[in-house]
């Protein structure tokens, strides 16, 4: 894992690129100028580790370029989560959540991700409120979509859950 520096970056972060990604819809060009600036670029190379479970769920990535996997272990058996690409997020659930990591992400090829730590998320509502907003509300809706999936599967499988009760 490489820290990348963004002003000789190979990698187009203007903000109408970035726009495209889910996580960077409809953010004011200044907010994402000011994720990329504040943010830390990371590069990994394919099959590198970007966190392992129980690590310290501090951040979040916003994926800028290449392919992750999530999954998550028992019994010595891994079963793939997700996998994400270009302008999804991955690790908001346990920042918010001030959780540890549940799980590890492998990167399925070269990646360059923005990893947004929870002083400059604070930073950002700060100074950037309405974006903000907007922000939350990208990351709510990626989690729903998440969520509906997960209902659907947890259905499918026949598995009763009473979430009351967790």
């Amino acid at each position: 894992m490489n820290t990348v520096n963004t002003k000789n970056c190979p990698y187009d972060l203007t903000a109408d690129t970035l726009k495209t990604g889910s996580i960077f819809g409809a953010l004011s060009a200044s907010a994402i100028d000011y994720l990329v600036n504040r943010g830390k670029m990371i590069h990994l190379e394919q099959g590198e580790q970007l966190f392992s479970d129980g690590d310290k769920g501090d951040s979040f990535f916003i994926i800028i370029e290449g392919t992750l996997s999530y999954y998550r272990e028992k019994n010595n058996a891994s079963s793939l989560i997700r996998q994400v690409t270009f302008g999804q997020a991955l690790g908001y659930v346990t920042m918010v959540s001030l959780s540890a990591r549940n799980g590890y992400a492998i990167a399925d090829t070269d990646a360059v991700l923005l990893e947004i730590d929870y002083s400059a998320f604070g930073e950002f509502h700060d100074r950037f409120a309405f974006d903000f907003g907007i922000l939350i509300l990208n990351l709510s809706r990626d989690m729903a979509r998440n969520i509906q999936i997960l209902s659907h599967t947890i259905a499918d499988a026949g598995i009763s859950v009473d979430l009351s009760k967790h």
